[in-house]
């Protein structure tokens, strides 16, 4: 607590009480008014012994698992329920989610297969007795041996036809509804089409190359040719005209003597020609430039065009080539898978009806044949139970593989999947808590480790519950957290009354053996000073005298003081704010403080 000085401001308002009559007395007279002296100011005490050490370190950390798991189905599938939600408390073995049965078709028709075979085997192994104790009806039983193979052998044939056109329907599926011919001739258009992509491509770089060539070209003439003007070739044309003329008319006069035109005419018709070529050159790298341009244009106009087209087509082949993941195309392969099926269990009844065909005309012709296929009947007999009593466990692990069960007690802490949603072995769809024990982790730093070991009792307090709950030691873990210089401790719990969730702040502390001894005083006894220094008062025959202190472990209501009081003293724990060092006290009994500071 901070220390305040009220003592003086409680004098001070005494002696303006007691003013007038002091002012009163002293009218007319010399002599110097006197205060009273200020009367003891009164205080409660305790004497300071060695009490049992109550207090500690506290050690921060939360309640945590005793086991947490995370649970996956052992097979994968689409889920069909979740019995669950985050809170619930679940039993060991108790199904907390299942997965659609639809994956357990396969080993129900195993079954049934097996079940068949059994069946038919049962049978056979009548038909092989019968014939062997009765050879009146072999003739009888040859003849419909012969009749079952003639019916197998039709019913094989059907199988073929259905498992054909469901063959034949899930290509129609598969092609968007089309036929091979369709989808070979949409082939080719793509194939056409990305020909055409590249041969657009092809074109496209060759018209690029081309313009570059041009450009280089058209910049060649512009630099030789660029001044000249077209008002310039027409000037220097008619000029060269002129002379021209000029010489054909000298020529025509007859004139004698070399023509005096002769050689202006060649000057002039040198410069135009010169000019007119230079002009018509660059006139024509423009031009053909211009057309370089063009031809790019063209060819990236028929390139987008081709790839326009290749995406149609593209997307006319997709359209006819569902991806097989559809439902239709799924739906399509299940009834072939199911014609296949049919067809298989036709076939193998018509090469049984064809075995006992050959059994019944052995068994006709050859007694001894008889007793043989009546051994081989049994043994086929047992052999078809044990076949169907692995299709049974089969289906029955099938089964258990698609419940999910927890195989602890304890908190739902996660849902992480919903119905409908597709599963497996690596999917971590369901956490659950163990609290039995009950169990909190704390934070113990690296110095008060060594305090600690397995089995020390511990005092953990749940702030969320207001509840103190008693404890020991579990485990220490090895590993320091370099971060924090910290070891995790778990301390096993008595939590059987208290309602402990996962996660709950906890504080605990090492309950301290009653053998050990402090100096332990109320915490309204200390007095904080403005240096941050510490301090008390005790009394010394009537005279309040301040110690400094020292103090150690601190809870609300108690300290530790380490130095600074010693065993005997009269310790000031009622008054004290008033105090300054040195003050006369008066020692008063209050019922608060008459107990000692143990």
């Amino acid at each position: 607590m901070f220390k305040t000085k009220h003592r003086n401001a409680v004098a001070i308002a005494a002696v303006l009480a007691a003013a007038p009559s002091i002012l009163l007395s002293g009218c007319g007279t010399s002599q110097k008014a006197k205060l009273p002296p200020l009367p003891p100011a009164p205080v409660s005490v305790v004497t300071v012994k060695p009490s049992p050490m109550t207090i500690g370190d506290t050690y921060l950390g939360q309640i945590t698992p005793y086991i947490q798991t995370v649970l996956s189905p052992a097979a994968s599938g689409p889920l069909s329920s979740v019995n669950v939600r985050p809170g619930d408390i679940v039993k060991a073995g108790q199904v907390v989610a299942t997965l659609d049965q639809s994956a357990i078709v396969p080993q129900q028709n195993a079954v049934t297969q097996a079940e068949v075979a059994l069946s038919n085997a049962k049978q056979q192994y009548a038909d092989a007795l019968a014939m062997y104790n009765d050879r009146t009806s072999a003739q009888q039983q040859l003849q419909a041996a012969q009749n079952a193979v003639e019916q197998q052998k039709l019913a094989v044939q059907a199988a073929e036809q259905n498992l054909q056109k469901a063959q034949l329907q899930a290509q129609a599926a598969l092609n968007g509804g089309g036929t091979p011919q369709d989808l070979s001739a949409l082939k080719a258009v793509v194939a056409a089409d990305q020909q055409a992509v590249d041969s657009a491509k092809k074109q496209l770089d060759l018209a690029n190359s081309n313009l570059q060539i041009l450009q280089q070209n058209l910049e060649t003439a512009q630099q030789l040719y660029g001044n000249i003007t077209k008002e310039q070739v027409q000037q220097a044309y008619e000029n060269y005209q002129k002379e021209l003329a000029s010489y054909n008319s000298w020529q025509q006069g007859a004139f004698p003597g070399s023509n005096p035109y002769a050689t202006p005419l060649q000057t002039y018709q040198a410069v135009y020609n010169a000019l007119s070529s230079g002009y018509n050159q660059l006139q024509q790298a423009q031009q053909q430039y211009n057309q370089g341009l063009a031809a790019v244009s063209q060819a990236q106009t028929a390139l987008s065009s081709a790839q326009s087209a290749l995406a149609n087509a593209q997307k006319s082949l997709a359209d006819a080539t569902p991806d097989s993941s559809t439902n239709l195309a799924q739906q399509a392969q299940l009834t072939v898978q199911q014609a296949e099926t049919s067809l298989a269990q036709a076939q193998a009844q018509y090469q049984s009806a064809q075995s006992s065909l050959k059994l019944a005309q052995a068994m006709y012709n050859d007694r001894t044949q008889a007793k043989q296929a009546l051994d081989n009947a049994l043994a086929a007999l047992n052999q078809n139970a044990v076949n169907l009593q692995t299709a049974q466990a089969t289906l029955e692990l099938q089964v258990r593989n698609g419940q999910i069960t927890t195989p602890i007690s304890g908190y739902v802490q996660a849902v992480n999947a919903q119905v409908g949603q597709s599963v497996g072995p690596q999917t971590q769809m369901i956490t659950i808590a163990s609290m039995d024990p009950a169990m909190a982790t704390v934070e113990v730093p690296e110095f008060d480790i060594g305090k600690l070991k397995v089995g020390t009792k511990m005092s953990v307090y749940v702030p969320t519950l207001e509840q103190t709950v008693e404890g020991k030691v579990l485990a220490i873990h090895p590993q320091l957290d370099s971060a924090t210089n910290q070891y995790p401790v778990d301390i096993e719990l008595d939590g059987s009354n208290a309602k402990l969730l996962p996660g709950m702040q906890v504080a605990a502390r090492q309950e301290t053996a009653s053998t050990q001894t402090a100096i332990l005083v109320p915490a309204d006894s200390v007095l904080s000073l403005q240096s941050g220094a510490q301090e008390v008062f005790v009394v010394q025959n009537g005279v309040a005298h301040s110690r400094i202190v020292q103090v150690g472990a601190m809870t609300s209501s108690q300290y530790e003081i380490i130095s600074g009081l010693q065993i005997g003293d009269q310790l000031v724990v009622k008054g004290q704010n008033l105090l300054s060092d040195g003050d006369k006290v008066k020692i008063v009994q209050d019922t608060d403080t008459t107990k000692s500071n143990g």
